[in-house]
């Protein structure tokens, strides 16, 4: 079985400044947004795998949320993981959200079909 990371969240105190700095800086593009109802974003997707959830008064803010990982049996992964002591689901969450025994919380999707063999032919330098 194979896996990838398709994205990451991260807590940050200042989503408004982490968004301008991403979108800037690095030309990451906003894909989907959260707002409150007064219209503050909670959550920001940008394209590139960045998922930035708003934790003001979080004195972790800036440390992983979750990690969201693209496998090609969402069964099967989720059955093998939970068969690991101490991993178990995340209690009123999806069935797809995973918490390990040092509290890192995995959020699982289902590949489309080859996806994950097309992820891994990217190569950096």
């Amino acid at each position: 079985m194979k896996a990838y990371v398709e994205h990451t969240g991260v807590t940050v105190k200042d989503i408004e400044w982490s968004v301008k700095f991403f979108r800037d800086v690095l030309g990451m593009e906003i894909t989907r947004t959260r707002e409150d109802k007064e219209g503050n974003w909670q959550m920001v997707w940008l394209r590139g795998g960045l998922q930035l959830i708003a934790a003001p008064g979080d004195p972790q803010a800036g440390q992983p949320h979750h990690i969201g990982l693209v496998v090609e049996d969402f069964e099967q992964a989720r059955k093998k993981m939970l068969a690991v002591p101490g991993v178990h689901p995340v209690e009123g969450k999806p069935e797809k959200w995973i918490q390990l025994p040092d509290g890192l919380t995995i959020e699982l999707f289902q590949e489309v079909s080859g996806a994950i063999e097309q992820l891994y032919h990217i190569s950096v330098k």
